[in-house]
C-alpha cells in the first residue's frame, strides 16, 4: 500500500513534466526565430544572422556618404537643372561627378557602376548587358588644392566616357573606393539614365482636407507614354515623385485612375498629397574676408577658418516669408579666387538652433548631406545655453539647408520647417515601366518641376 501511494504522485507528475518540457522547447524556438525588430533578442546563431546582414549591404545600394574626409559632392547634368544626376539615354550631355578628399596626398580612387532596379536592390542585368566597357576604371583627372588653409584632394570625372557607354535607362549605383577596396566604399552616390520616351506634367493644388488646405500641396499627375512599347499601363507603368530630392517625402504612383490611348491619368486624393513645407534656410561664405549673408563673424587660427553663423529660429508657427532659394542646393565659389576647385578655402561653420531640448533628433539637411540623414549632420543639445548645435566642414559658397526630425524610422520637416501652401519647390519626377519578363525597370522620362513654373 505504501508503494502505491508513491506512484501514483508519479503517475500525475508525469504529464506535467512532458508540458513544461514541451513549452521550454517551444520558448527556446521563439526565441531563437524572433524577428530583431523587438526589444530583447536571442541571437542562435550569429554567422546566419551576419549572412542576412550581408546579403542586405550587398543587395541594397541606397545613397551614403561613408567616409567623413569625402565632401563637397555634387553629380550633375549638363543639360538639366543645377545638379540634377540624369543622363538621357544616347545623348551628347554628360553628367560630371566632383568631391574632395581631405588628404594632404592624393590616393588612387576607383569607381564601379552598378544597375538596380527602382527600389535600389541590385537589378538581374549582367555589367554586359547595361554598359559598353568596363564597370570598374580609375578616376584620372586628380588635383592638389594650393595655397589653402587646409589642404585636400579634388577629384573629378564624367559619365559617359570613353570607356563607359551606356545601353540601358535606369538606376545607376555609383561607388567610389581605395583602389582595389570596391567591398569598402568610401561613397555611395545614385544617378539616373533615362530614355526620355514618356512626358509628365503635373498640377499643384489644394487638398479637399479644409484643415489642411493651407499648408499642404496636392498633385495631379498626367503622363504621355509610348503605347507601342508599353504592355499593361495600368500595372506596368509606376511613377515616383519626390519633393526637393527628400526620400523621407515621396510618393508611389500606381494604378492611374484614366488610361487613354496613349496617356495615363493620376486625380488628386487624400494619399496624393505633400507637405508645402518652407523656403530652405541659407548662409554665404563665399568671403572670407568680410563674411557674408547670416554669417555672424568669421576667423582666422591654427585650426583654419571658423564660420559662426547667426542663431536660427524654430519655424513651425512662423507667417510664410517668400524669397528665391535653390531647393536645398549648394553652389561653390569664392570672392578670393576663380579657382574654385583647388583654391577655395574650407571653413568650419558652426550651426545654432536655440530651442529647448524636444524627444525628436534634429539633423541638417540638404545637398550638401548629400541629401542623407547622417550621423555627422546630427545637432548636439547644450543644456546650460538650451540651444542644439554642430560644426561642420564646408568650403566655400553659397548653401541652402533646413533643419528635419527624426524618430525611429518617421522623418520630417515639418516640426522644425512649418508647412505652407505658397511654398516654393521643385518636385522631381521618374516614370518607370516595369518590364513584364521581370529583366528590368526602364527609367522613361526623368524631369524636374517647379510649383511655380
Amino acid at each position: 500500500m505504501i508503494i502505491n501511494k508513491v506512484r501514483k504522485p508519479l503517475k500525475i507528475l508525469i504529464p506535467f513534466c512532458a508540458i513544461f518540457l514541451y513549452q521550454k522547447c517551444t520558448l527556446n524556438t521563439s526565441l531563437k526565430y524572433k524577428n530583431s525588430d523587438d526589444y530583447f533578442t536571442v541571437n542562435s546563431d550569429s554567422s546566419e544572422n551576419n549572412l542576412s546582414a550581408n546579403e542586405d549591404v550587398v543587395s541594397s545600394y541606397h545613397r551614403n556618404i561613408i567616409d567623413p574626409k569625402i565632401k563637397s559632392i555634387q553629380i550633375s547634368s549638363e543639360k538639366l537643372k543645377l545638379v540634377e544626376p540624369c543622363y538621357y539615354l544616347n545623348s551628347e550631355q554628360n553628367i560630371n561627378i566632383d568631391f574632395d578628399l581631405i588628404e594632404a596626398d592624393p590616393h588612387p580612387l576607383q569607381y564601379e557602376i552598378i544597375h538596380c532596379d527602382m527600389n535600389w536592390d541590385k537589378s538581374d542585368l549582367m555589367v554586359m548587358e547595361y554598359l559598353n566597357g568596363f564597370d570598374i576604371n580609375y578616376i584620372d583627372d586628380v588635383m592638389l588644392s594650393h595655397g589653402t588653409q587646409e589642404q585636400y584632394v579634388h577629384y573629378h570625372f564624367q559619365l559617359p566616357n570613353e570607356n563607359i557607354q551606356f545601353l540601358k535607362s535606369g538606376n545607376y549605383s555609383l561607388n567610389i573606393f581605395h583602389e582595389n577596396e570596391n567591398d569598402n566604399p568610401l561613397l555611395r552616390l545614385r544617378f539616373y539614365v533615362s530614355e526620355e520616351s514618356a512626358k509628365a506634367s503635373l498640377n499643384i493644388t489644394r487638398t479637399s482636407n479644409i484643415d489642411q488646405r493651407n499648408y499642404m500641396q496636392a498633385v495631379e499627375l498626367h503622363c504621355n507614354y509610348n503605347y507601342n512599347t508599353i504592355d499593361d499601363p495600368f500595372q506596368n507603368l509606376i511613377i515616383n515623385i519626390q519633393q526637393n530630392h527628400q526620400e523621407f517625402d515621396e510618393l508611389w504612383f500606381y494604378e492611374p485612375n484614366f488610361v487613354r490611348d496613349d496617356k495615363v491619368t493620376f486625380l488628386m486624393n487624400e494619399d496624393r498629397v505633400f507637405n508645402g513645407g518652407n523656403e530652405f534656410r541659407f548662409f554665404d561664405m563665399s568671403n572670407l574676408i568680410t563674411g557674408g549673408q547670416n554669417t555672424s563673424n568669421v576667423t582666422l587660427n591654427e585650426n583654419g577658418y571658423q564660420v559662426k553663423l547667426r542663431p536660427e529660429i524654430k519655424r513651425t508657427y512662423r507667417q510664410y516669408f517668400e524669397y528665391k532659394d535653390f531647393n536645398g542646393k549648394f553652389v561653390i565659389q569664392s570672392h578670393q579666387s576663380d579657382l574654385i576647385n583647388t583654391q577655395a578655402e574650407y571653413a568650419t561653420v558652426l550651426f545654432e538652433l536655440p530651442m529647448k531640448k524636444i524627444k525628436e533628433d534634429i539633423y541638417l539637411f540638404g545637398q550638401f548631406t548629400n541629401w542623407g540623414v547622417h550621423d555627422e549632420f546630427l545637432m548636439k543639445y547644450d543644456s546650460v545655453s538650451q540651444k542644439y548645435y554642430n560644426k561642420i566642414n564646408l568650403k566655400q559658397g553659397y548653401y541652402n539647408y533646413i533643419y528635419i526630425c527624426k524618430s525611429g524610422e518617421k522623418t520630417d520637416a515639418r516640426k522644425m520647417e512649418g508647412s505652407h501652401f505658397d511654398t516654393n519647390n521643385e518636385y522631381i519626377i521618374k516614370v518607370y515601366y516595369r518590364d513584364p519578363l521581370g529583366l528590368y525597370d526602364r527609367l522613361l522620362h526623368y524631369q524636374v518641376y517647379d510649383k511655380n513654373t
